[in-house]
Order: structure tokens, then sequence, then C-alpha cells
């Protein structure tokens, strides 16, 4: 089965030609925090792109940052006073935090670096510049000169949705008033490049040029403005800017009536949620979960194997529960696939399998990397006698890792340590934590059940070395040749360690606890 990513690639080079270079775009104002499910346009471009590069095309990935839209407003994490810059462009707001020279370079420094962490290559563009630098003025005019066009259209539009057409006075620019910098009214174009304002804010009226960056246009015509301009030949869109008669579909009909050019293909991507919270994520709102946040849990690849797996048209829940155990489990299994250490089910899955892993690494490795499994050391790392050191020898012991471990092993199973010691912390749920008892809790236990504790310390004494196997095996006989119900045994083993009726798998655990511990206890002694 041809990845997703790859079928779009092949889509594209059919339908545009073979070009010499193919231009991908993704964008975004940033009026708040840039979160994980916004990241999912630019990785959908990305990873088209990545495809694209993988066919030996050339390929520029575009970011826009569409920071000269107006501040349309106050967010409920930022000051009730920021209500005094409403309708300036969020690249010239104050940072209410203070740390950087604007409201917009807060969010876009930090999104910037969150992806470069993922090794995505990305031409982050600002819109503020591209208007300033009068690098659009050409592109301005052609939409003054042809209004009446672009009325048509946004009207044909309107009359299907059944809205009221746009006033008489409706143009497809928008003016920053020059002294005040809030929006200022339009008051007449020269056809040429000045255009008359008056602006409601400061009371000041004059004339502005085109090509001196005050002029901007609105969001319906600056979009497939922008793909003419840029030669744009795909950029995916969520479901609200595909549906019916929304600014995808104005823009098609726009950049080929107002700018000659042909539309980008596209392909239409679903919101991605947090398992348990109702309703989308919003920046403004503040309910969201940043890229820097998975960073706490999760490798680069697997963030990038949690798109990549997924057709875009199919939401992500992404769960930072126990769901998280089970992403790192699917995540090794196909990285063990694609090395050949297991097989899929069948070819088709184990070509889409490897396609997905080879798309979702910042870098494929030579070989494969030791995989510290993620559910054993949320486990290892809760025991407070053992440091990074001590962790490592136990994977080697229990045969989970290589004993003879290159510098990149470990720099793997020291970040997962520190990652599953983030999630113990921050997202376990108390099904999974449990701290050693440093004393032996006072239960009741059967003189059956006593002799089968003290078998199995018996047997540990009389062993140096021994594996998971061996002592899952002697646990489960010590119950068994006395008729133990197995849920009443581990109930017991459970409590004795952790005073809890459950807990991690019993053989692993003991065994990375210290045998005279483990043997103390279980002739429950102090």
């Amino acid at each position: 089965m041809v990845h997703w990513a790859d079928y779009m690639a092949e889509k594209i080079i059919r339908e545009r030609g073979d070009k010499e270079e193919y231009v991908v775009e993704s964008g975004i104002t940033p009026s708040g925090y840039v979160h994980i499910g916004n990241f999912r346009e630019l990785f959908t471009a990305y990873i088209v792109g990545h495809a694209l590069k993988d066919k030996g095309k050339k390929v520029r990935h575009i970011h826009m940052w569409d920071d000269y839209d107006r501040f349309r407003k106050v967010p409920k994490n930022v000051p009730s006073e920021w209500k005094e810059y409403l309708t300036m462009p969020v690249s010239e707001v104050p940072d209410p935090w203070g740390c950087h020279n604007s409201y917009a370079e807060h969010f876009m420094e930090l999104f910037e670096s969150e992806v470069e962490k993922l090794g995505i290559e990305v031409d982050f563009l600002r819109a503020s510049k591209l208007y300033k630098s009068g690098e659009y003025a050409n592109d301005i005019r052609k939409a003054l000169e042809n209004r009446d066009k672009i009325v048509a259209i946004l009207n044909k539009f309107r009359d299907m949705a059944k809205q009221p057409h746009l006033e008489e006075s409706w143009q497809p620019v928008q003016i920053y008033c020059p002294k005040c910098r809030k929006e200022a009214d339009f008051i007449q174009w020269d056809g040429e490049w000045k255009i008359k304002y008056k602006c409601p804010h400061c009371g000041s009226e004059g004339e502005t040029d085109i090509r001196e960056g005050n002029v901007k246009l609105r969001w319906r015509v600056d979009w497939p403005m922008r793909w003419a301009h840029f030669g744009v030949d795909f950029e995916p869109a969520g479901k609200d800017h595909l549906a019916a008669g929304s600014s995808f579909d104005t823009g098609r009909e726009i950049i080929k009536a107002v700018y000659g050019k042909e539309p980008p293909l596209t392909l239409m991507y679903e919101f991605v949620g947090i398992k348990g919270q109702k309703g989308k994520m919003s920046g403004s709102k503040g309910n969201v979960i940043l890229l820097s946040d998975l960073y706490e849990v999760l490798e680069p690849g697997v963030i990038r194997f949690l798109y990549a797996r997924h057709r875009p048209n199919k939401e992500i829940k992404i769960d930072l529960g126990l769901g998280l155990l089970n992403l790192y489990d699917e995540f090794d299994k196909v990285e063990r696939i694609y090395f050949g250490l297991e097989k899929a089910k069948n070819e088709e899955e184990e070509i889409e399998l490897k396609r997905t892993y080879e798309l979702s690494m910042p870098k494929i490795p030579e070989q494969l990397v030791a995989q510290a499994p993620f559910r054993f050391l949320v486990v290892l790392v809760q025991m407070p006698h053992l440091d990074e050191d001590k962790i490592i020898e136990i994977l080697k012991k229990q045969g989970h890792v290589p004993q003879n471990l290159t510098e990149e092993d470990t720099e793997r199973i020291k970040l997962r340590i520190t990652l599953a010691k983030n999630w113990v912390s921050k997202y376990a749920p108390d099904t999974v934590k449990f701290s050693i008892l440093q004393e032996p809790p006072k239960i009741a236990v059967s003189e059956e059940i006593k002799e089968a504790l003290k078998e199995v310390a018996k047997w540990l004494e009389s062993r140096q070395e021994f594996s998971v196997d061996e002592l899952n095996n002697i646990i489960f006989d010590a119950a068994k040749k006395r008729n133990i119900p197995s849920k009443q045994w581990f109930k017991v083993l459970y409590q004795l360690f952790i005073g809890k009726d459950r807990g991690p798998r019993l053989a692993s655990f003991l065994a990375s606890l210290d045998r005279e511990f483990v043997i103390r206890r279980l002739k429950l002694e102090a």
C-alpha cells in the first residue's frame, strides 16, 4: 500500500508537470500559542515535500507567519489593558510577557525552535516583512484593479450560502494608519499607487503609497495572491477552510481570475485533540498542548510517527495517559519491522509501515538503536535505589538491550529514562504509580502463603544470578503446589512491596530490586 504522502507527491508531479522546484506551503496567524493541532498543517506540508524529495525533486517548504493580521481580541491569558492595541498588526503589538519584540514574535520563536528539534527544514517567512518591503505591491495593485471580479466571486458564494452581498464600499485591502498603526478607513484609490485614508482612532487622514507597506490584502484575497506570488503547488487546509464556499473555494477562483494562475493541490486535515478534552484546542483560549509538552514525554521520531501514521482526514486523539505506553510499543514494533527483526501481518502492511518509519525519523539510523521498553522504564524510574547507570545495568541483565552498547544506544536509553520520569510525574495515572515500602506492612497472611513466600526466598538465597523467566516460574510454582489462587497470591506480594493490590509485572519488578531486600521482605522481616 502506498503511503498517503507518496500518493500526494505523485499526484502533484502528474498535475503540475515536471518542475525545477516544487513549493509546498503551510501558515498560521500567531495570535496565540501554536499548538499540536496547528502543527498538523506544517507536518502535512512537510511530509508531502519529503516524499517529493525522495523522488529526486527539489522542494521549498514555506511556512507563512500571517503576523500582519489584525490583533482581533484579547486572549484570556493576556492583561485586559491590551485592548488598546486592538486592530494593530500582531507583529506590532507589545509582548505582554516582556521577553520578545512583539506579541507575534513571542509565539513564533517558540514554535520555530520546537520544529527545529524535529529535524524539519522549513523556510519561515513573515507577512509583515513581505508587505513592508513592498514585495507584494504589484499584487495588491492587481487586486485593486480587479476589485469588481473579486466582489463578483465572493458574492456568488454568498448567494450560495444565502448571505447578504458585500457592501458597495467593500475593498480587497485594509489600511494600517501610518501614525497610530490601527486600522484606518479606505477613502479612495488613485488608480496607481496612492490610497487616501482616514483613521477613526487617532483622527489623522492623508495618502499612503501601496509600496510603503501600510496596505494589506484582506484574508480571502491574500491567500490566493500568495499562491500566485510564490508558485505554490501544494497546501493542506483544515476542514473549516475546505468547506463549501469557504476561503479555499473562493481562493481557487480568485487566483485564476485575478492572477491568471492555477490554485495549488490540497489535502483536508482533521483536527488534533487530547483524549478526554472536549472541544477544539485554541491558542487564544489557552486550552492547548504544545510540541514542547510532547517533547517532555516523547522522542522526536515518535512525535513525527504520531502524525505520519494517520491519514490527514482522520482525527488524531492524543492520549498522554496509558495510551502513551501503547504508542511507544507500536513505534518500537514498527522500528523492528523496518530493520527486519520482526514481521508485519502481510507484505502490503510491511511496505506501508517501513515507509511510515522512514518518514517519521529525523535521521534514519544505520542499524537498530537499543530500544529500552518504555513500560518497563516507567517501573524502574520509580525505584529510589536505581540511578541512570543501575537502570541500564538492569536493562542489560534482563535482556532488554544489548550487553555492548554504542554511544548512540546509551544516548537513546538515557533520553527515554528522562522521558519516563517526566511521564510518571506529569501524566501517569495513580494505578501506575507506586513507592517501595521501607517496612513490611501489617497484613494477615495464611500459613500456606507464608510457606510459599519462604520457598521463593530460599530459592533466591541459593542463586546469585537468575533470569526473569526462572523467577516467574518459581513464583507461580510456589503458589500452585499449595493451591493458592493466583489473584490472592499476587495481591499479597504486591501488598508486601508497594502496599497496593496490583502493580507492575511482578517477576521483572522483583528482579529489579535489591536481592537481599526481596529475600528479607519475603521472610516478612524488617
